[in-house]
């Protein structure tokens, strides 16, 4: 069963086009269904978000998703990371580089504990998820001006 619903958490984040967690064009299509999964007894352990970036950081994560989350060559993961059960999902399993599933990127490496220890995951998940929401463009002064 776990199998099964790890392929089905797989399958629906191998969207194709980097945009809002849950839109059509996203990598993490369909995180209501994964949240709903996450809601049934996975849900994020606590973690320390000052250590989850600096994991982040040492990790090379920011390589691919930004500094702060914010997306590039790898899919945005910020200010509203995906369900916990995705993330580790995502990060554990990778994202499989094929034209049909993958058409913007050259895919994720898989990050076994060997390298990302699961305390050092859910740091990350925290500092992800201590992200504020950028402020909306029409209350920054010099973006407002004509």
């Amino acid at each position: 069963m776990k199998r099964l619903v790890g392929a089905v958490i797989f399958v629906m984040l191998t969207g194709s086009g980097i945009g809002d967690p849950g839109s059509v064009g996203s990598p993490f299509f369909g995180s209501r269904f994964i949240a709903s999964v996450d809601a049934q007894g996975s849900s994020a352990p606590a973690g320390d978000a000052e250590n989850g970036k600096a994991v982040f950081l040492k990790a090379r994560c920011f390589s691919c998703h930004g500094t702060v989350g914010q997306g590039g060559p790898g899919g945005r993961l910020a200010p509203k990371p995906p369900a916990f059960a995705a993330f580790r999902t995502f990060v554990r399993q990778g994202k499989v580089n094929s034209p049909a599933t993958n058409r913007n990127w050259a895919g994720m490496p898989p990050f076994s504990t060997k390298f990302i220890s699961d305390a050092e995951l859910a740091d990350i998940y925290a500092y992800l998820t201590s992200i504020p929401e950028p402020p909306a463009p029409a209350s920054i002064a010099l973006l407002a001006q004509p």
